[in-house]
């Protein structure tokens, strides 16, 4: 028998090491592991003593790996790109992958780097975190399958409010108006989101509601249009989102279009309301500075200002809608509502001696020609003929106690021509450019009676209708 014989058939059973060193066992790499069940040997690769199992495969006193921290826990899951985690803990090991645990999922890191057997750096999607399924906790498993999770969780996820409010003009507001604006911005978290003012500032006299985003006050006083520029932050946690934005503060407009705006004059109204202007009635109160009560009156595409109807008759008397002006004194008749009012039109006087007929008083035409003879205006139709008066105001009847009378004009049968021909109407033909023509001219309405309707001298016919008009020059 050889001696490697001899060694070969010795066997141990129950041994006892009695020593305080230590028992040496077999070592070497993972490559090297024998194949027979029971074999027990210290690997060299991982750095643990393993031994082959009844199932072949081998187990190792590894010890577990634990996770307590993590150095980022926020992930805006929405920002898009990668993120960095810096992982702390006890046993971990070279080649170990780190995942993240999710309350129903979870998912391993992109790249998991070793450190030391106290800290890894584990990189991940930011898009791969999910709302639904924070807090997540950490978990380790090292290259033989041993792993360890965080106790907690340690990531959640928070991404920054989303702006629903476009950004720029978020409203106008009159001066002195009632403003009732709003801002809005949602939460992909569900996280109560607050409102606060960045820079700039709002409108004074508005202010912003912090927990709603509705902007509300009263609109200062501003001499023109006033645009006022600023950030709001949407806050949801500890995620913010700015946005700029704009409110105008627009001059209080006088457009005619109520008895609050109402202007001076017709030129004033086409001005403001620019290329919505159509013809109509509108408000006005004459020159500002005769304290007129505004009213409303009928102008046309340029400016004129409508103070005088009546329909007419035809060519042929009408005792029925006969005009008596010296009975009418200069106070307003009926309502007048339109250059074509008929003489059974609403608006139109039904009282005997001014049936048919609608006018302004002499005291508020004087306020609409700017309370200046020279800078007024006067434009009379009698059926077919038109003439223009200027250098007097407007008067109704011939009465000297009434304060306006019969005066000196200048007359015209065009615009520019108004001051042509000058002269006194007769005393029984008020406001009139009879016989200043060489004879001709017109007259709208007389003072007698008999006569239902205007004078028109170029084809020598009465009872015609009528229209006046005034603006300024």
């Amino acid at each position: 028998m050889t001696k490697a014989r001899d060694i070969a058939d010795f066997k141990f059973e129950n041994i006892t090491d009695t020593g305080t060193e230590g028992t040496k066992v077999a070592s070497g790499t993972t490559a090297q592991r024998g194949s027979t069940t029971g074999q027990w040997r210290y690997n060299t690769t991982t750095g643990f003593f393993e031994g082959r199992n009844a199932s072949g495969d081998f187990s190792t006193l590894e010890p577990a790996p634990t996770v307590t921290s993590v150095d980022t826990t926020e992930v805006e899951s929405d920002a898009g790109g990668n993120e960095t985690f810096v992982i702390t803990g006890t046993n971990f090991s070279s080649g170990g992958i780190i995942a993240f645990v999710g309350s129903s999922a979870q998912f391993n890191a992109s790249t998991t780097t070793y450190n030391s057997s106290t800290q890894v750096t584990a990189v991940a999607p930011k898009a791969s975190f999910l709302n639904a399924q924070e807090p997540y906790k950490i978990k380790f498993t090292s290259s033989s399958g041993l792993a360890g999770t965080s106790a907690t969780g340690l990531i959640n996820v928070d991404n920054a409010p989303t702006w629903t409010t476009s950004s720029g003009n978020i409203g106008s507001v009159e001066e002195g108006a009632t403003a009732n604006l709003s801002v809005s911005a949602s939460d992909p978290d569900g996280d109560t989101i607050s409102y606060s003012v960045q820079s700039g500032s709002l409108p004074s006299g508005l202010s912003l509601n912090s927990s709603t985003g509705a902007i509300t006050g009263t609109a200062p006083s501003v001499s023109g249009d006033t645009t006022s520029t600023f950030d709001l932050r949407a806050t949801a946690g500890s995620k913010t989102a700015d946005r700029t934005f704009n409110i105008i503060i627009s001059e209080f407009l006088l457009d005619g279009s109520t008895q609050q705006r109402a202007c001076q004059y017709g030129s004033e109204v086409i001005t403001a309301q620019g290329s919505n202007f159509s013809a109509g009635k509108y408000w006005l109160t004459g020159k500002s500075s005769l304290n007129q009560t505004a009213q409303q009156v009928y102008i046309d595409a340029d400016g004129w200002m409508l103070v005088y109807r009546h329909a007419g008759t035809g060519g042929s008397y009408n005792s029925t809608y006969e005009i008596v002006g010296d009975n009418l004194g200069e106070s307003a008749v009926g309502t007048l509502n339109s250059p074509t009012q008929g003489l059974t039109d609403s608006g139109s006087s039904t009282t005997a001696g001014s049936r048919g007929m609608a006018r302004l008083s002499a005291e508020f035409c004087n306020a609409l020609g700017g309370d200046s003879a020279s800078g007024q205006v006067t434009r009379m139709t009698v059926g077919s003929r038109t003439d223009y008066i200027t250098d007097a105001k407007i008067w109704w009847t011939a009465s000297s106690a009434d304060g306006y009378g019969v005066e000196s004009i200048s007359a015209g049968s065009s615009y520019s021509g108004r001051r042509t021909y000058s002269g006194t109407p007769e005393t029984d033909r008020p406001i009139c450019t009879y016989d200043m023509f060489n004879g001709g001219g017109i007259i709208p309405f007389y003072h007698g009676n008999t006569y239902s309707g205007g004078y028109n001298s170029s084809n020598s016919t009465w009872h015609l209708a009528t229209t006046i008009w005034v603006r300024q020059y």
